[in-house]
């Protein structure tokens, strides 16, 4: 029954996701379009410095740009969970909690599709900023500068970033890769905990699940200061910073998959 949640999962979320993959696309192209410009053409000294329309078009694109992917960075993640609330904890919810399925098989069926859904846009993220920025580098950089030459001087700025403050940068790199494959299914874990919380309160539910999510991510960020605060350099800051934040999410998508399966299981009993 897990496969066919799931299936149903993905059937009532893959337009959304699909429109905001699409709309990275349109953005990442807008983005690169805007150092076609000739102001930054003229950065690499090959050309007079310049400033006309098309420059003028050229920043205004860079700050659209800019907050587009702010809007759908967080818009997935408003949207699913809108869709969890509406899905769970209204008429529509009714009708789910009627299948012949456990908590456990709604709930995972849930996390794994949003998870997915929010890996699909975190890559597309990524992507584009990588395309935005190589072509920013590009534009600016002299010619003939290989981009070997590029990632062989940001290897060495690694290097020497090592040697000067004694932080592993394969490790951060590494935890920093694991922590974000994790923790699109950890934070939608959480989310989902928050709005669930809400429901233990009689007026404004949704607004309390919101705020208790917001309340959630704040007491993170307070624990994982509170440790690094133990950090006596910048590179024992650094080797610690992203276990921290790795471990404290795992405990916190734990605890709130509990509290949701809780909130559940009482709705049911109340129904």
């Amino acid at each position: 029954m897990l496969g066919k949640l799931i299936k149903h999962e993905w059937k009532g979320t893959y337009r959304m996701g699909c429109l905001m993959l699409g709309a990275m696309a349109a953005i990442t192209f807008l983005g690169w379009l805007s150092f076609r410009a000739p102001v930054w053409k003229s950065m690499n000294g090959g050309s007079e410095a310049s400033f006309g329309w098309l420059d003028i078009f050229s920043m205004f694109t860079v700050m659209i740009y800019a907050m587009l992917l702010a809007c759908i960075t967080f818009g997935i993640r408003i949207y699913l969970g809108a869709r969890f609330y509406k899905t769970m904890y209204t008429d529509e919810g009714y009708l789910t909690h009627t299948l012949p399925v456990t908590k456990n098989q709604i709930l995972a069926s849930k996390i794994l599709v949003s998870g997915l859904w929010t890996l699909f846009i975190l890559l597309s993220v990524c992507l584009s900023l990588f395309i935005l920025v190589f072509s920013m580098v590009w534009t600016v950089i002299p010619e003939g500068f290989l981009p070997a030459d590029f990632f062989a001087a940001v290897w060495e700025m690694m290097e020497e970033m090592e040697s000067v403050f004694g932080f592993r940068a394969a490790h951060f790199v590494g935890m920093w890769i694991v922590a974000s494959l994790t923790g699109v299914f950890t934070s939608n874990a959480i989310l989902f905990g928050a709005i669930s919380l809400g429901q233990l309160v009689p007026r404004a539910r949704l607004l309390m699940g919101i705020l208790f999510y917001i309340l959630i991510l704040v007491a993170e960020q307070m624990l994982v200061s509170m440790f690094r605060s133990f950090a006596t350099t910048i590179g024992v800051y650094m080797n610690i910073n992203m276990d921290l934040r790795f471990l404290i999410d795992l405990l916190a998508a734990a605890l709130l998959y509990a509290a949701s399966y809780l909130v559940i299981s009482r709705k049911l009993n109340l129904a």
